[in-house]
């Protein structure tokens, strides 16, 4: 990657919710489940969608929304992509400082 790459995806590291993220399991008492990203860790607990207990203000992305079906990957990878977000986004700030590292070490 160049410096100007690295630069806007600093920026966009910037720009967005401050890590670190989580894979949260939301599943209330219907079994209507959901898989998102949260600035929270899971709690464990049965969080309704229908409820009011569902911690929005939490979440940065839905992988699954199971029903009514809003989120759903065709392929069924929304535990993967939930992870694969939740790790990329807490790891970005110390990857961005390598590459430079890696950068600087290439001049």
């Amino acid at each position: 990657m160049t410096s100007d790459e690295l630069d806007q995806l600093a920026a966009l590291e910037q720009a967005a919710t401050p890590g670190p993220w989580y894979v949260r399991e939301l599943d209330d008492e219907a079994c209507m489940g959901a898989f998102a990203v949260s600035t929270r860790q899971d709690t464990g607990g049965n969080e309704s969608m229908r409820s009011g207990a569902w911690p929005g203000e939490e979440m940065v992305a839905a992988c699954l929304v199971q029903s009514p079906a809003y989120v759903v990957p065709a392929d069924g990878r929304h535990e993967e992509n939930a992870k694969l977000i939740a790790v990329m986004r807490t790891a970005l700030p110390e990857l961005l400082r390598l590459a430079r590292v890696g950068l600087a070490s290439e001049r």
